[in-house]
């Protein structure tokens, strides 16, 4: 064979290799982008009336209501601590691990609830910012407490939408059990710690806690005391069941103070995002990494130690920091290696 035509040859075939390439990104994004529709039915309520164990820890919200509960309340597992001597070198804030599971990959799986117009419109498009973390450095601040520094851990999959019309604004936590319930069983996910169904709840529905005055609801200022959270459920059918809950973000005391690169919406949406995405990944069950040797800090997540500050219109001050690519508005996470907060 001639120069010429190994040359060409070579030339075709990396043009075959690079179209190849891209088909296939191009594939992943339209996998990930996939939107299933699901009704919450019979099932789904009795499934969630029947949950064996529920955990869930909440991220206080800006407001006076918050700051009512003390810091040993903000979750419902009781958290038990590691009897240690501190060692050289000892920073009393840093994470301990207290030997639960840590998720080393997962998907996300989001569900958008009673939002016809889709997810953009009433949430800024988290699975973009997901999708741009999956690819970040800043994921990466996770590796020294799941134990592997691998790229691309956490993709986006298939999304849930649920259009269902509410007898009343207010959801209970039987309720967000079964819209959990629901989106697994439509994505076939059982007993999973690979995956992590994240509900998003449309602007002017509150959410509640049962039996409880702890609430997400800006219309009643007095309830109003969280802005998010995460949990693990454990269904009788499906078993384990990791999820976040993410209602409206751009309201006073849940919003970023302004200005923002992305606008408030999508910015307030992926600060509580990612509070929450980081707190699954390394405390799932809430019995691996949380603070355990600082009075101050006792029982904080990654996130949580590094809660932002409010302004005075309960807005918070989150840093702004490149994300895969992009500039957004979020809260920092804490590091161990670094004994502070960062990015």
């Amino acid at each position: 064979m001639s120069r010429f035509l190994r040359e060409k040859f070579a030339f075709i075939f990396l043009s075959f290799f690079s179209i190849l390439i891209i088909l296939t990104a191009a594939l992943g994004r339209a996998q990930s982008a996939a939107t299933l529709q699901t009704t919450v039915g019979g099932p789904d309520m009795a499934a969630a009336s029947t949950v064996t164990n529920n955990w869930y820890r909440i991220s206080p919200s800006a407001t006076a209501a918050a700051k009512k509960i003390p810091a040993s309340s903000l979750g419902n597992r009781k958290r038990k601590s590691v009897p240690a001597l501190p060692q050289p070198g000892f920073y009393p804030a840093d994470l301990v691990n207290h030997g639960g599971p840590v998720l080393k990959s997962a998907e996300h799986n989001l569900v958008y609830f009673d939002c016809p117009a889709g997810p953009t419109a009433c949430w800024g498009n988290p699975a973009a910012f997901l999708q741009r973390l999956n690819t970040s450095e800043f994921i990466h601040m996770t590796d020294p407490y799941v134990g592997t520094t691998a790229n691309f851990r956490y993709p986006v999959g298939p999304s849930v939408s649920i259009n269902q019309t509410l007898q009343t604004n207010v959801i209970g936590q039987n309720e967000i059990l079964s819209i959990v319930h629901a989106a697994a069983v439509k994505l076939s996910i059982q007993n999973s710690y690979s995956n992590i169904i994240h509900v998003f709840l449309p602007q002017g529905v509150d959410t509640c806690f049962d039996f409880t005055t702890v609430c997400y609801s800006p219309d009643y200022p007095p309830n109003f005391a969280f802005c998010a959270y995460h949990g693990a459920a454990f269904f009788n059918d499906i078993g384990h069941i990791l999820y976040t809950v993410e209602p409206y973000q751009n309201v006073m005391g849940c919003q970023v103070a302004s200005p923002s690169p992305n606008g408030a919406v999508v910015d307030s949406t992926a600060s509580v995002l990612s509070h929450e995405v980081f707190e699954t990944i390394t405390d799932p069950d809430f019995d691996a990494w949380w603070s355990d040797h600082s009075l101050v800090e006792w029982g904080a997540e990654i996130g949580d130690i590094c809660a932002p500050v409010s302004n005075f219109y309960g807005q918070f001050l989150d840093s702004t920091f490149i994300v895969g690519g992009k500039n957004y508005k979020l809260q920092l996470e804490y590091s161990n290696k670094f004994h502070g907060c960062t990015h």
